[in-house]
């Protein structure tokens, strides 16, 4: 087995290509999407399973907060994992897969914007994201995802998604919190400009 020097240099090694492989146009597309959904005052619905749930409460945190100027109007965002009663009652009393679409359901609208985060993007995983994309796409609201492997259903029906192209759980979560960071960085730079 090698040594420890050698597996962190490996793991950090494969960091930095994956970072030097990520597709720009598609994380500003990404970001103009988000900055859209903002100007029209519509409602982000950010939606993730296990460590891709805590990316997903992260955007949350982070557009409502950090990325505003001072005494400006935050983003409409909602993490629909952060109801724990209401997230397991929709999961134990309904279709598990439509615990997400049921949170949406008579409330998404065109204006909104659904935020799909997944390390496989529904491929054999995550029917609950899968399915709340396409009704997404039924109400035509856009949607952008953040995956990794092949990308996956999310990853060939959003409206953007961000690929990290890597057959790893750790890189792809990883890499997709440098990508929120990214993002964030951008809209705040973005938003106190326009002010």
């Amino acid at each position: 087995m090698p040594d420890d020097a050698s597996r962190i240099a490996a793991f950090l090694g494969q960091t930095r290509q994956l970072l030097e492989r990520l597709d720009y146009k598609a994380i500003a597309a990404g970001k103009q999407l988000l900055l859209d959904c903002y100007h029209r005052r519509g409602r982000i619905y950010a939606i993730g399973n296990g460590g891709s749930a805590s990316t997903a409460q992260h955007f949350a945190c982070d557009l409502a907060k950090y990325v505003i100027p001072s005494g400006q109007r935050p983003f409409d965002i909602r993490c629909l994992t952060d109801n724990p009663a209401l997230y397991t009652a929709w999961a134990n009393d309904a279709d598990r897969a439509d615990v997400f679409v049921n949170q949406m359901r008579g409330l998404l609208t065109a204006e909104d914007l659904v935020l799909a985060i997944s390390v496989h993007g529904g491929t054999g995983f995550s029917a609950d994201l899968v399915r709340a994309i396409r009704l997404a796409r039924e109400t035509g609201a856009p949607t952008l995802a953040l995956v990794g492997f092949d990308g996956g259903v999310l990853h060939r029906e959003c409206t953007c998604s961000i690929l990290v192209p890597v057959d790893s759980t750790p890189q792809t979560e990883g890499i997709h919190l440098v990508i929120e960071h990214l993002l964030m960085h951008l809209i705040k730079e973005d938003l106190a400009h326009a002010g």
